[in-house]
């Protein structure tokens, strides 16, 4: 492996293209790659802005089509045209849910805190060439799980724990704020960044009928990734995102826990969100130097992206 620098940043997402070579970049980025160039083994870390265009739909209640913004550190060790790959979340966006009638969209927002505490997933990935200009970049679907302990080789189907009418969901024991880091047993709700609440703790914003500050859910997200090298500093391509969530419980912001049926009401709104079909996701990967935190990539976003 050659020691360079490479950062991806992207957000917890399912990435995949249509395997049409310089047709990907032309239609989608207006930026044609150009072949019969070399680029050097894609090894170190990058930085990747994935562009959403994803489909809403909470429950049925509510559907819309509308577009977000994920941020991913992405690792490459590259072997002739075989990839070994490690992902990071570094920014999660959960897209609004605009409601009939009011005037300001449901909003979820994954705090820093718990973005930092997820840790990295690994997978595999191909090059077309292992030096040509253009050569395609395929990464298999990944699955990142946050706030709960999933069987490794169910976790992108198997149901995610969330509570049932009474409020009540499984978690892994001995307790409901046992942290993921040190969770046992399978299909069950951790703590996942140790503020002794259960799953991933979400801050809400303009839930109709209940006021609340805070959500306890489980999450998952599926990314694949297909692009085309453009050179060693730059990589672009499709993204089709997945992302699911389970609702735990909740938090009033007039204080106390989310009884039953308030659980109830924002599970009816939790948002399934999926790519839109025929209008495709992409990403952007740069450079960026070796030992680049997703903090640094957060806080370079737009020297790195410009608008």
């Amino acid at each position: 492996m050659r020691r360079s620098s490479w950062g991806l940043a992207c957000l917890l997402v399912a990435c995949g293209g249509d395997g049409g070579g310089s047709a990907v970049d032309a239609r989608v980025f207006g930026e044609q790659c150009v072949p019969g160039g070399t680029f050097a083994e894609l090894d170190g870390r990058a930085a990747v802005l994935a562009t959403l265009n994803v489909h809403v739909n909470a429950s049925g209640l509510v559907e819309v089509d509308t577009s977000a913004e994920l941020l991913i550190a992405l690792d490459l060790d590259q072997t002739g045209t075989a990839v070994a790959v490690r992902a990071e979340a570094c920014d999660i966006e959960i897209p609004a849910i605009p409601i009939a009638g009011q005037d300001r969209p449901i909003r979820f927002e994954v705090p820093a805190a718990t973005v930092a505490s997820v840790a990295g997933v690994e997978g595999t990935g191909t090059l077309t060439s292992a030096d040509a200009t253009c050569a395609e970049l395929a990464v298999e679907k990944l699955t990142l799980v946050i706030g709960a302990n999933l069987d490794p080789a169910t976790a992108g189907t198997t149901p995610l724990p969330e509570a049932d009418a009474d409020g009540a969901f499984r978690f892994c024991p001995p307790s409901a704020d046992t942290s993921c880091a040190l969770a046992i047993g399978v299909s069950c709700a951790c703590d996942q960044e140790g503020d002794a609440k259960p799953g991933a703790t979400l801050r809400a914003y303009d839930v109709p009928a209940v006021n609340l500050d805070e959500v306890y859910v489980t999450l998952r997200t599926q990314f694949e990734l297909t692009g085309e090298v453009f050179s060693t500093d730059l990589i672009l391509g499709e993204v089709d995102a997945s992302l699911q969530q389970g609702i735990l419980g909740c938090h009033l912001a007039t204080g106390g826990a989310c009884t039953p049926a308030q659980i109830g009401a924002v599970k009816n709104l939790n948002p399934i969100i999926t790519q839109q079909p025929g209008t495709p996701s992409t990403f952007r990967a740069v450079r960026v130097p070796v030992g680049t935190s997703c903090a640094d990539v957060v806080a370079m976003r737009d020297t790195l992206f410009p608008r």
